[in-house]
C-alpha cells in the first residue's frame, strides 16, 4: 500500500508506527533501525504526508479515515496483533485504534496524543490550541505554517531550518487544516478511552505545550495504571530528543515482546 512499508523481521512481533502532524515515517527512521532485527516494523506516513495519497476530503475529513486505511493495511499484511507506536496526531489516531481493536493491541506507546476533543471547552489547554486552529486559515500559507511549526518547537524554529524544509511545511498546511478538523471533531471520550486494557506508556516532554498536556493528565486522571514517563524537551522530543525518546520505547517493547 502507497505510504505503508513493512520491514524488519516478519517471523517477530508487530510493532506499528504512526508519526505526528507535518511530518511523516522518517521521523521513526532511528527506532525502525532498532526494531528491525526483532521485529516487524509497519511504518505508516498518514494521509497527505509522505508517500502517501492526499486525503480526499475537504469536508467531512475525521480520523476513521486515517483508522480504515490502517485497518486495511493491517489486512493486506495478515496481521492479527501488534505493538502500537503514535506521536501527537499519529497518537490521537492510535487512541481510536486501540479503542476500536481492543484484541489486536498487544501493547500502546503515546507520545503526548494531541485528541483535543477530549478537552472541556473550558481548560486553558483547548482555548491556547483552539486559538491557534482559528488563526492559521487567515494567514498565507507560509505564515501558518511558521505559526504552527513555532508553536510546537518553540518560537524561531520555522525560520531555522532550510528554506527547502520551510516550503515542505509550507505545502502541508492543507493537511494541517483538517489533521486540526479530525482532532476536533472526534466523538470519543474520557470515559470511552478508560475501556483500553492493552498495557500502556504514555510519555510527555518536561517542556511541552498546556494543550498537549492537558491531554495527558486527563488520560492519566482515567487510566491511573498507565505507566507515565517525562522526558527532556517538549512536544517534538521524539524528533528532538530521539535517543531518550527510543529507549524506553525499546524497553517497554521488549519487556511486552511475548504479549
Amino acid at each position: 500500500m502507497q505510504g505503508i512499508v513493512a520491514s524488519g523481521n516478519h517471523s517477530c512481533p508487530t510493532v506499528l508506527l504512526l508519526h505526528s502532524s507535518m511530518s511523516n515515517a522518517r521521523q521513526w527512521r532511528e527506532l525502525v533501525e532498532a526494531l528491525e532485527p526483532d521485529y516487524q516494523v509497519i511504518n505508516v506516513d498518514l494521509l497527505g504526508y509522505g508517500r502517501a495519497p492526499a486525503a480526499d476530503k475537504h469536508t467531512g475529513f475525521s480520523l476513521q479515515d486515517e483508522v480504515e486505511r490502517i485497518e486495511q493495511a493491517i489486512s493486506d499484511f495478515s496481521i492479527q496483533r501488534f505493538h502500537l507506536v503514535g506521536h501527537s496526531y499519529g497518537g490521537a489516531v492510535a487512541l481510536k485504534l486501540a479503542y476500536e481493536r481492543p484484541n489486536s493491541i498487544a501493547s500502546l506507546i503515546l507520545f503526548e496524543p494531541v485528541a483535543f476533543h477530549l478537552l472541556d471547552k473550558s481548560h486553558p489547554g483547548f482555548a491556547e490550541v483552539s486559538e491557534l486552529g482559528a488563526v492559521m486559515p487567515e494567514l498565507s500559507a507560509e505564515e501558518a505554517a511558521q505559526r504552527f511549526v513555532d508553536y510546537w518547537n518553540g518560537n524561531g524554529f520555522f525560520q531555522s531550518v532550510s528554506p527547502s524544509m520551510q516550503a515542505l511545511f509550507t505545502r502541508q498546511v492543507p493537511k494541517v487544516a483538517l489533521d486540526f478538523q479530525a482532532l476536533m471533531n472526534e466523538s470519543y471520550s474520557f470515559d470511552d478511552y478508560a475501556a483500553i486494557e492493552a498495557p500502556t506508556l504514555l510519555m510527555s516532554g518536561k517542556q511541552t505545550r498546556e494543550s498537549a498536556r492537558a491531554v495527558a493528565e486527563g488520560l492519566l486522571q482515567f487510566q491511573p495504571q498507565w505507566r507515565h514517563l517525562q522526558v527532556s524537551g517538549g512536544h517534538m522530543s521524539p524528533i528532538s530528543h530521539t535517543a531518550e525518546v527510543n529507549r524506553p520505547i525499546l524497553a517497554w517493547l521488549e519487556q511486552h515482546k511475548a504479549l
